[in-house]
């Protein structure tokens, strides 16, 4: 079996970040607040920029690339297109449990359930 180098990015890079913000997330469930501002921008910041390499590589594989959006149109009757409608909803809870757990938003009890919903989302 020979798979494509974007492939093989795709699955490393998508998994190593989701995996980082998933425990992230978790670990923020049980500690808080992050001990400091550049420190949870770093973990989310690498978490969200090696989910997005993975995204983008993953375009690469598709024969047409420019006809992308068609993998987001088939989401009634693709497995695919439901798993990349969830990792673009990914994107705004993990920015909004960024806010709050950096402190940039004074929300300290909306910490767990952001953390909760940006680790399920990873999980699917």
């Amino acid at each position: 079996m020979n798979p494509a180098y974007s492939v093989i990015l795709f699955t490393t890079a998508s998994g190593a970040g989701y995996g980082l913000l998933a425990l992230t997330a978790l670990a923020a469930m049980s500690h808080g607040r992050a001990s400091s501002i550049g420190f949870a921008l770093s973990c989310v910041g690498v978490a969200i920029s090696l989910i997005t390499l993975g995204l983008l590589s993953s375009t690469a594989h598709l024969g047409r690339p420019e006809r992308f959006w068609r993998a987001f149109s088939q989401w009634r009757s693709s497995w695919l297109s439901r798993e990349g409608v969830v990792a673009v909803a990914t994107y705004p809870v993990a920015l909004a449990f960024l806010a709050v757990w950096s402190g940039l938003v004074d929300a300290p009890a909306l910490i767990a359930p952001l953390g909760l919903a940006a680790a399920l989302l990873c999980g699917i």
